[in-house]
């Protein structure tokens, strides 16, 4: 073999395994990115935001074409406790924006899938407080992180780490 075939052989063996290694990096970065964990306050103003948009956008549209009161349960069980509020039953049904019924029957879903939890409270045994349970908590916080990665908030926000999102 001519030593010029020989130098090609070698040079693009070199080039596959450099593409190689680059390809592997990539793949680590993103995974890397992905596994990133923000810290829960990042977490809580992007359910607060998510949830404020959804009440925005109720102010434009009929509120029926947008029904989702469990998604509407799980954000504000996240988010009303970092804003220092505690939910009640009663609280949680208005905060989903769905009437009464409907509402008391999601948080039975809720709570049947191990999301949500109830319990009296403290003070007034008559009234029952609402919280996510560990396990809806840690799949809550899943979400977020996911979509607090795809999409960090701006640098001039609270807590911003990239550029704009879309």
């Amino acid at each position: 073999m001519p030593d010029g075939a020989s130098n090609h052989s070698t040079l693009e063996t070199i080039l596959i395994r450099l593409a190689s290694a680059a390809d592997e990096a990539v793949k680590m970065l993103e995974e890397e990115r992905i596994r990133a964990q923000p810290p829960r306050r990042q977490l809580a103003i992007l359910a607060c935001r998510i949830y404020d948009a959804r009440r925005t956008r109720d102010k434009f549209f009929e509120r029926s074409l947008f029904s989702d009161p469990a998604w509407d349960m799980m954000l504000a069980l996240y988010c009303f406790p970092a804003r220092g509020e505690i939910l009640s039953v009663s609280g949680l049904c208005y905060a989903s924006g769905a009437k009464p019924t409907t509402a008391l029957r999601w948080q039975k879903e809720l709570i049947d899938a191990g999301l949500m939890e109830r319990g009296p409270d403290g003070i007034d045994r008559r009234r029952h407080l609402v919280r996510l349970t560990a396990e809806g908590r840690a799949v809550l916080e899943s979400y977020l992180t996911r979509i607090f990665n795809y999409c960090p908030p701006p640098l001039g926000e609270p807590g911003g780490v990239g550029g704009r999102c879309c």
